[in-house]
């Protein structure tokens, strides 16, 4: 038996942020028909101290692909030259149940992670959006803007970070790149101008209140992916519309852990039109993206069909 070994530079060479676009559209509204299974996810921990192990596993209808995703965080690795974070994609053949590829999937999980909320964003937010605020400028939140900026057309992108030097060197960064991204003055005024939000941190704690929050906002609450997370004020989801890449899971795990008893709407059942998104100009809405295995699977099935028309699948003896 051969299991296809699919590398970092593989993933680079084929897999874009359009791919990313629509794997994870697919998945989302897999998500939500009912066709599709998420397994339980396990949460751990290894031996250093805050390391962490995340499993997420499903099935994914049409076309059937099965699939587990094992992220890690390990703090000391950068002292070791490698990664803090590890993201590993295991994809078994729908018809044996037997392993078909492993896949480095460290940059494909920065892509479908910035694809669930350019998607959300594209169907939520206000057309004539036109400030966007980044809050957190780690390397995820470079993967958002410009994911962002493909469905939006932002006349500004504001950056806040507790680290001046971080939200300064991210919007050199973005700049390069073209976008019109430069550092916010402070988190409030910030708050106060954007139309759209992204928070992609690791906080415990709200980020800022409810009441700097303007009419007609969209936020996207990337950040919380386990119990005791937390980027929003509770009074902030409590007079927003909600809505999540799953909604059971985002309630257990996701930022919705403190929405209290707040109706919680499957993005995906407002991509396929069962479901309303935004009613008026004058509301908030709020995405939270847990991040759930069907999008992992998507996008690496993506890749392993692109390698594979391309003729470049690397087999090993398994």
């Amino acid at each position: 038996m051969k299991i296809a070994m699919i590398s970092e530079a593989d993933v680079v060479r084929h897999a874009t942020r359009t791919m990313a676009f629509d794997a994870v559209r697919t998945a989302l509204v897999a998500a939500a028909t009912g066709e599709s299974s998420l397994f339980p996810v396990s949460i751990g921990a290894g031996a250093p101290a805050e390391s962490m192990v995340a499993i997420k596993s499903g099935f994914l209808a049409g076309p059937a692909a099965v699939g587990v995703k094992v992220g890690t965080y390990w703090p000391d690795n950068s002292k070791l030259g490698v990664p803090n974070h590890g993201s590993t994609t295991l994809l078994l053949d729908p018809q044996t149940g037997l392993p078909r590829a492993l896949v480095n999937a460290g940059a494909l999980n920065g892509l479908r992670t910035a694809a669930a909320n350019a998607v959300a964003t594209e169907a939520l937010a206000r057309a004539d959006a036109k400030t966007l605020l980044i809050v957190g400028p780690g390397h995820q939140a470079r993967c958002e803007v410009r994911a962002l900026c493909d469905v939006r057309s932002f006349d500004q992108v504001l950056v806040w970070g507790r680290s001046q030097g971080k939200a300064t060197s991210f919007a050199s960064a973005m700049a390069s790149e073209g976008l019109p991204c430069e550092v916010a003055e402070s988190l409030e005024s910030a708050v106060q101008k954007a139309d759209v939000i992204t928070t992609a941190t690791t906080a415990t704690a709200p980020l800022f209140p409810s009441d700097w929050v303007q009419p007609g906002t969209h936020i996207s609450a990337m950040g919380a992916d386990k119990a005791g997370k937390q980027e929003l004020a509770p009074e902030l989801l409590r007079r927003a519309r909600l809505f999540a890449d799953n909604p059971t899971q985002s309630q257990e795990i996701g930022e919705f852990q403190h929405a209290g008893d707040s109706q919680v709407t499957a993005i995906g059942d407002v991509l396929r039109g069962v479901a309303q998104g935004r009613e008026s100009a004058s509301e908030a809405t709020v995405f939270d993206s847990s991040g759930i295995a069907l999008q992992d699977i998507a996008i690496a099935g993506a890749v392993w069909d692109a390698l594979r028309e391309a003729g470049e699948l690397a087999w090993v003896d398994f």
